[in-house]
């Protein structure tokens, strides 16, 4: 359909510029609305396309099926076997005819474009109505050099860091060092830069200092005439060249040894002028540029290692802060201040706002007024925190912005984890694949990592969890328009739009009895005629009276739920007419109801035939195991399967072609109830971290064959472990054999040969082997085609001695190695010179030497523990190149040659290895920043010669 894009084209265009006029943004609703209309009739003849090829799919099968059954049959009709080969050529070549129901929309929408074209005509819209925002936003704050000191509150070691990083390099003449400032908006960038701009030591030590403010738009012809009049103290004429102003500039700067050059807020994304802009400072001595930005794009165009992420002020920073601008020393007050900075999360600008507001406020309600209200909210004459946030948002690029605003959904302080939060973006159409190769979900992590990169979300220390500031978030709501809706179940309304455009709806909170929900259904803008794409319903307790409305064209449902009741299965059927569903995640914790395993779950998967667009089953957040129907191989579109621990292998699950995420499945050996391994044969799709365990309790070897692990060219990282003794939450892959009712057969064969099966694709990273009990490993491990593998770990081998050829060869991309538990293990040849960068041996008890040790000559990690008999001869010299050394309970270690030729050691820890001496002479080249000796009795002397802190803790010599 060409109008589909056209439209889109439209509303992009719009989305750049600020439409003020009411008229013009109830048009553009419209036709947004219209774009719905169009989206979901075209996704809807694509799904009777998908089902009539599943027709033919089945036809076939049956076809074949019975050809087989009956090949041998004498009594077989000729003339059926003939009507049966019509029957399917006449089947495969029919495209569905579109339906009486589908032209009425098809009319129904051309009549409303037809309307939305005359208002069009009638408003007098053009192609330029509305101003740009990147212009108008441009200059709604400048900078310059100046600060009060006496006003900043915290910020010392941030700013000690950076003053001693610009001085450290003032020996190196014709080298540029720059030196970029990353935050979010608010958080203190400019003043930090400021700060160190005025700094007595950088005053003193740069012969020109120049401070720039650069803004959205990086205007190299401004910003070379601002060099060019702070260098020469001329002014500049508007129609001079720019050949000769870099000329100008580049003679300027050669009478100057050092520069210090400031560039506020920068935005700039291009390399060439970048680059451009640079070149007539290599003429000067000593560069040294520091840079503000919110973007870490921005750096990545730099090439710069020197990177500083600004983080927010602490609590009692915070609170300083307020006080300074509240000035207030009333008790209650001062309670209501403190919760208002921890409203502010750190960030200097909201805190200084909010406090300068409150000035010589003495009336309590007018503090809990600002404690209660949305910063929005506020004075626009006075309020800097929204547009200073809103500019992150309206520079983002046109396909960031909707997946930034559909983060207002989900409740503060739980953004959905990086795989779940793509996966959202996914199934309303938001990741479009534009680079061939590329899937959606790897251009979704591009778009995550911008996002990431420009301080809209904020890492955490769980890995893959992240969150948004509670400031970002209020922003994210603040703009999602009338097509969001938040309820909260107590009443408490966040967004109060009453528009009927609402197409994705969260219900947050739980209430506290089931009427607070009942009254929702009242209110218009939840009537049948609301087409919802995205329901979230975090309440636990609400399903009794939730309808889905309009469900139909769902997308996305995602029920957080506690409790049911005998209504469940009109639940369901709902589900069933959802064509158009994308991503489906239920979570019922504490709930295992009789009428939920009896009825809900086959209700349910009775429907699963009917949602065949479907990319996300999502079921893991149930108690008990899932025993999936058959009917699961008709999702030919699924593309992540999440079960609860214990849920059987489907059969049928080889269709699913397209499936990239699978847990955790059990595979139960020999049994019909569900698949065997071999069902993932045609899965070439999984991706990412993949772990088989409880493989001690598989003894169908054809089965491993099968399973063509080696096919699977989109998994990195393999854990292949004997036990089911592992914390699995980081695979995306997890398929495991149980050890309930199976007969474990010991042979040291049968498991070499198990694990010889289990080959994977040479474009694997990572590789884990645990608890394996054979004497000899494959030939695979170690072979040369493993060109990009980076970790191996060999664990709880202990029937392993270091036979075969296993780390003797030399793999480019090889970094780290790790060898655990392995009890039989007592030599080993490690021949890894090219790239290992670490190696750690631990509990290891037989090993004896490291005679090759010395040949590392990239290792920088050496961790060995636990090694009673290992022992150094004089000649296995360390590395020079180690950073981090520890040595812990290696009982027969008498020396560490080489220990005292480290330049670039960082961290050293000796512990509880007693008969461990040094020379007084082996003085350590350097002196670690993390230095531990422990409970070596014979290196008292030698840390008292050098002045090194002893700890004994467990030897009383």
């Amino acid at each position: 359909m060409r109008m589909l894009p056209r439209i889109k084209a439209v509303l992009e265009d719009a989305e750049e510029r600020e439409i003020q006029d009411r008229s013009v943004k109830l048009w553009l609703s419209e036709l947004r609305c219209l774009a719905y209309d169009i989206d979901d009739v075209i996704d809807e003849y694509e799904y009777d396309v998908q089902a009539a090829q599943m027709e033919v799919r089945v036809a076939e099968e049956s076809y074949h099926r019975v050809k087989h059954k009956r090949g041998d049959d004498e009594h077989y009709d000729q003339d059926e076997h003939v009507e049966g080969i019509n029957t399917l050529a006449f089947s495969s070549s029919q495209v569905p005819a579109i339906s009486y129901c589908m032209v009425e929309k098809l009319r129904e929408i051309q009549k409303k474009f037809d309307h939305i074209e005359r208002d069009r005509k009638g408003l007098h819209l053009r192609e330029d109505d509305g101003v740009r925002r990147t212009a108008s936003a441009q200059n709604y704050r400048l900078t310059s050099s100046l600060v009060d000191e006496s006003n900043i509150i915290g910020r010392k070691r941030e700013k000690e860091k950076i003053v001693k990083l610009l001085l450290s390099d003032l020996q190196v003449s014709n080298k540029i060092t720059v030196i970029p400032v990353v935050g979010m908006g608010g958080v203190g960038k400019t003043t930090l830069a400021q700060l160190i701009y005025n700094d007595p030591r950088i005053c003193q030590y740069f012969d020109l200092r120049i401070w720039i403010y650069v803004s959205e738009d990086f205007h190299l012809v401004k910003l070379t005439k601002e060099i060019y009049r702070s260098t020469t103290n001329k002014s500049c004429e508007e129609d001079v060249g720019f050949d000769y102003l870099q000329d100008s500039i580049k003679k300027e700067l050669m009478k100057f040894k050092s520069i210090f050059l400031v560039l506020d807020d920068m935005w700039n994304e291009n390399q060439c002028l970048w680059e451009s802009f640079l070149i007539p400072l290599h003429s000067a001595g000593i560069v040294n540029i520091l840079f503000t930005t919110r973007n870490k794009k921005v750096v990545d165009v730099i090439r710069t290692t020197n990177i500083f992420h600004l983080g927010f002020l602490s609590e009692n920073q915070g609170w300083c802060l307020f006080q300074q601008r509240a000035l207030c020393d009333d008790e209650n007050l001062m309670k209501i201040g403190q919760k208002i900075v921890n409203k502010c999360g750190g960030l200097p600008l909201a805190i200084k706002l909010l406090g300068s507001h409150l000035r010589f406020e003495k009336d309590e309600d007018k503090w809990m007024c600002i404690l209660e209200s949305e910063l929005w909210d506020l004075d626009p004459g006075t309020n800097e925190i929204f547009p200073a946030l809103k500019l992150s948002y309206q520079m983002l690029p046109i396909h960031l912005k909707p997946c930034f605003r559909y983060c207002s959904l989900f409740p503060k302080k739980r953004i959905p984890d990086k795989n779940h939060l793509i996966w959202l973006w996914m199934a309303q159409g938001y990741i479009q694949p534009k680079i061939r190769g590329k899937t959606m979900e790897e251009i979704g992590r591009e778009y995550f990592d911008e996002l990431l990169g420009r301080s809209l979300f904020q890492a955490t220390k769980y890995g893959n969890n992240f969150e948004m500031h509670d400031l970002v978030y209020d922003l994210a709501v603040s703009i999602s328009n009338n097509e969001f809706i938040i309820m909260k179940s107590e009443g408490d309304n966040q967004n109060n739009c009453r528009s009927n455009n609402a197409r994705h709806l969260a219900v947050h909170d739980e209430p506290t009895n089931n009427e607070a929900l009942k009254g929702i259904l009242a209110f218009p803008f939840l009537s049948r005629l609301v087409a919802l794409r995205s329901i979230f319903c975090y309440d636990r307790r609400i399903i009794n009276d939730f309808q889905l409305l309009d469900s139909t064209r769902l997308r996305v449902l995602h029920i957080e739920i506690n409790q049911f009741d005998s209504n469940f299965s009109k639940f369901n059927g709902s589900i069933a007419s959802m064509k158009h569903l994308r991503y489906l995640f239920f979570c019922s914790l504490n709930l295992r109801a009789h009428h939920w395993t009896k009825v809900a779950l086959p209700s349910l998967f009775n429907s699963l035939h009917s949602i065949g667009n479907v990319q996300v089953l999502d079921l893991c957040h149930y108690d008990d195991p899932i025993i999936l129907p058959s009917s699961i191989k008709n999702l030919i579109n699924l593309r992540h399967l999440i079960l609860p621990h214990g849920s059987v292998m489907p059969c049928g699950i080889s269709k699913l072609t397209c499936l990239q995420t699978l847990k955790c499945v059990v595979v139960k050996d020999g049994d019909h109830e569900g698949g065997g391994l071999g069902e993932i044969e045609d899965l070439a799709s999984l991706t990412g971290n993949c772990c088989i365990s409880g493989i001690a309790y598989a003894n169908n070897v054809e089965d491993f064959k099968k399973a063509n692990i080696n096919g699977k060219k989109h998994i990195r990282g393999l854990l292949i472990d004997w036990q089911n003794l592992t914390c699995y939450d980081k695979f995306d892959v997890h398929i495991y054999f149980d050890a309930k009712n199976q007969v474990k057969k010991k042979s040291f064969e049968l498991e070499e040969v198990k694990l010889e099966a289990l080959r994977p694709h040479n474009n694997l990273k990572a590789l884990e082997i645990h608890n394996y009990p054979g004497m000899l490993f494959p030939s695979w491990l170690g072979d040369p085609s493993y060109s990009k593998l980076q970790d191996i770990t060999l664990q709880g081998c202990n029937k392993w001695d270091g036979s075969g050829k296993v780390l003797d060869r030399d793999l480019p991309c090889l970094q780290s190695i790790s060898i655990i538990q392995c009890g039989m293990l007592k030599n080993i040849e490690v021949v890894q010179s090219s790239s290992l960068k670490r190696l750690v041996i631990r509990s290891c008890l037989q090993i004896t030497s490291l005679h090759w040790l010395c040949s590392l000559h990239r290792l920088e990690k050496l961790e060995i523990r636990i090694c009673d008999n290992l022992f150094f001869s004089a000649e296995e010299i360390l590395p020079s190149t180690l950073q981090f050394v520890c040595f812990e309970d290696c009982f027969k270690l008498t020396s560490i040659p080489g220990l005292q030729n480290l330049p670039s050691l960082k961290e050293l820890k000796l512990k509880r290895c007693p008969s461990l001496e040094l020379t007084l002479e082996e003085k350590l080249s350097t002196i670690p920043s993390v230095l531990e000796i422990v409970d070596c009795p014979r290196l008292k002397i030698w840390c008292l010669r050098y002045r090194f802190k002893y700890f004994q803790q467990i030897y009383p010599f």
